[in-house]
């Protein structure tokens, strides 16, 4: 009972758990340093500079704020959904051409860097990327001030700067374009790179949705007295992100001019060179293995249930009924997965449908995989000589009875191993469900990996997890068609087979 309750906490807890006393905020934190990231990638200590800014608006307005994950090209969907009341994760105004968001006043300005390798000598400036492979944030002012700027310039769109960091000192793109900030975070971590140009100006803004307004001036009056108490100035001088279009942006919001302190004040050290250890971040992959386990599972349950629906209507059901169960199988096996993902966990909510992610992943994965297993269940059940369903007839049962006591037992052990290869997939394809601000396993892997610069030796741990996950449950198959016989009747079949020879 204690079991079933923490799941239907898990499932229903972002719709049950609506407080006015938290401020919901999310970022994406994968590779997102020095704004928003896992310190050393350890998933319990989330810092950075606009972490800390969220902290004081929280307090100046009498709340807990309470972070949420997602990924960057998700954030203001996730925003327009109302799984959160805010977004901050280095957002211009000038990125926002929707009517349905808002944005603050700024917080932070910074100037967009141009970065390449160091033993690159061709590419000196921005004008000289105009026949060039320039890596870029998707969706970004730095995408648009590319494509704005030179025309001939080949951009390719990354999910985050890790990716775009490691295409760059891989040779796949030329150079980067990324904020200030962020630029000079990764070059002092990661040797062989070096800033060459400074271009253009961003502006930071905290984003919400435009029925927040009210919520937006209560952030605007916080930022304001951030910038007069010092607060502001005392956190980029923290992080050591001082700039001279921060400075200009200090001149020119408030009442009086002031020069922020962190011009004058020395770097903080930060200790951020250690790997981090692989047993700290063990703790993280088993939570998160548990995760997709309990994802994986429902999800299965669900394919199940759906898909042995959906095989009896197509084989024992009138034609029409057929068709419509024809017409369901090959609806869901045609349509990618991840585009049902999107549909089900953004588009619903369009028509009044909101279920909360770990349902909408579980209720989409289930549908998807119901599609194949409907196919298995038909395949079993027309391996079943139809005589047998004549017999149970002729002794009195209906055609439910018949089904039920007759068929489908003996369908099952035909289905039992496609059943089985058809749970590994679904475990791997429950990543997927990371997309929709659910952290799982893979999702872990790369919160913690692309923190800690540990690509090679964190996805081997995973990919193992992943393996003893899944082993399990291929045993237990084995035993289940061992207890049914099923290897003793294909040997018997082969032994019958050669003695007809």
């Amino acid at each position: 009972m204690k079991t079933f309750y923490f799941i239907i906490l898990l499932l229903f807890g972002p719709v049950l758990s609506a407080d006015e006393s938290v401020l919901h905020w999310a970022a994406d934190a994968e590779s997102g340093a020095p704004n928003v990231f896992y310190e050393d990638g350890n998933l319990s200590k989330l810092v950075g500079f606009e972490k800390d800014i969220m902290d004081h608006i929280a307090k100046h307005l009498g709340r807990r704020a309470e972070f949420h994950q997602n990924d960057w090209d998700s954030l203001i969907s996730g925003l327009q959904r109302g799984l959160y009341d805010v977004v901050i994760n280095g957002f211009s105004p000038e990125e926002g051409k929707e009517s349905s968001i808002i944005f603050s006043d700024p917080y932070y300005a910074c100037g967009l860097s141009l970065i390449v390798r160091a033993d690159t000598n061709k590419i000196k400036s921005i004008l000289d990327c105009n026949e060039a492979v320039v890596g870029v944030l998707r969706s970004s002012k730095a995408e648009s001030t590319l494509m704005s700027s030179l025309k001939n310039v080949k951009v390719i769109g990354y999910p985050n700067e890790y990716c775009a960091i490691s295409d760059l000192k891989d040779k796949r793109v030329d150079a980067i374009l990324l904020d200030g900030q962020v630029a000079a975070y990764y070059t002092k971590k990661l040797s062989g790179l070096k800033i060459i140009d400074e271009v253009d100006e961003i502006k930071y803004s905290i984003v919400s949705t435009s029925n927040n307004s009210k919520l937006m001036a209560a952030i605007n009056d916080a930022i304001e007295h951030m910038k007069r108490d010092g607060a502001l100035d005392a956190l980029v001088s923290k992080w050591d992100i001082c700039n001279t279009f921060y400075v200009q942006l200090r001149e020119t919001s408030g009442k009086s001019k002031m020069n922020p302190p962190c011009l004058n004040s020395e770097s903080s050290q930060r200790n951020n060179q250690e790997i981090i250890k692989y047993l700290q971040a063990f703790p993280f992959f088993m939570k998160a293995a548990c995760v997709t386990l309990m994802i994986s599972i429902l999800a299965m349950c669900v394919a199940i249930v759906l898909g042995l629906c959906l095989a009896i209507m197509r084989v024992y059901m009138p034609k029409w009924i057929s068709f419509l169960a024809i017409s369901t199988i090959e609806f869901l096996r045609g349509i990618p997965l991840l585009i049902q993902l999107f549909f089900v966990f953004y588009g619903l909510p369009c028509i009044g449908i909101t279920l909360p992610p770990l349902v909408a992943g579980i209720l989409t994965l289930g549908m998807n995989y119901a599609a194949y297993e409907a196919e298995n269940f038909r395949a079993g059940m027309v391996a079943v000589p139809y005589g047998q369903m004549e017999a149970a007839r002729a002794l009195g049962m209906n055609q439910w009875q018949s089904l039920r006591h007759v068929i489908l037992p003996q369908a099952f052990t035909f289905v039992l191993p496609p059943l089985t290869n058809d749970f590994i997939a679904i475990l791997k394809d429950s990543s997927l469900v990371s997309l929709i601000t659910i952290v799982e396993l893979t999702k872990t892997y790369m919160l913690i990996a692309s923190n800690s610069f540990n690509f090679f030796g964190m996805g081997a741990i995973v990919a193992i997890i992943y393996f003893l996950i899944g082993l399990p449950f291929a045993q237990l198959a084995k035993l289940a068609e061992k207890h049914l016989k099923l290897e003793k009747r294909a040997y018997s079949s082969r032994k019958i087979g050669r003695r007809y020879r």
